[in-house]
């Protein structure tokens, strides 16, 4: 398992994995932890050892690489008699979709859950008529949602640090002044 320092070098990580050591354990200092250099080498090679960290990957700024459509896809599945070899070719099509940001099995009023980033609507449009097309046999229900992202990306967390988020946000909604209308 991981500890706090751990779990602190894992956020520094996922915030900028290419920041160097020295940097993070200047970082780290002034939370008041102290690591050398080495130390948080050791620590970041356990983990990749680990399968914690199984791999490091860019943040883009996607209207800058022409990525300006983030779609959400909500789908609700039938079930004809060759479900499981359809669900298999759907899964397969999301696999190798490079479009395809995100896809889950959901538990709830969706079976399916997507998250597909395209240049354009166009294409989009397109891709939407054909998967509608291929797996209309599975498909009781689709529904696409044009997103406009404020943040992407996530942090590991306790719930010690989630009960101080939502404690300083009461606390900050208590001092927000009333705004009467008249």
């Amino acid at each position: 398992m991981i500890d706090e320092l751990d779990r602190k070098i894992l956020n520094m990580l996922i915030a900028d994995g290419r920041q160097s050591n020295r940097i993070m354990v200047k970082r780290l200092a002034e939370t008041g932890i102290r690591i050398s250099e080495r130390g948080l080498g050791k620590r970041i090679a356990r983990l990749e050892r680990q399968k914690i960290i199984t791999g490091y990957t860019a943040i883009v700024d996607m209207k800058k690489v022409n990525l300006g459509v983030s779609r959400l896809i909500t789908v609700k599945l039938s079930s004809p008699k060759n479900f499981v070899q359809r669900l298999g070719d759907m899964k397969q099509y999301l696999k190798e979709a490079p479009f395809c940001d995100f896809s889950a099995r959901s538990d709830g009023e969706f079976d399916w859950i997507e998250l597909k980033i395209f240049n354009n609507t166009h294409q989009a449009n397109m891709e939407a008529d054909l998967y509608r097309t291929w797996f209309g046999d599975i498909i009781d229900d689709y529904r696409s949602y044009d997103l406009e992202v404020y943040k992407f990306g996530w942090q590991i967390y306790e719930e010690k640090d989630f009960n101080s988020f939502i404690h300083a946000m009461q606390k900050r909604s208590e001092e927000v002044p009333v705004i009467k209308l008249k």
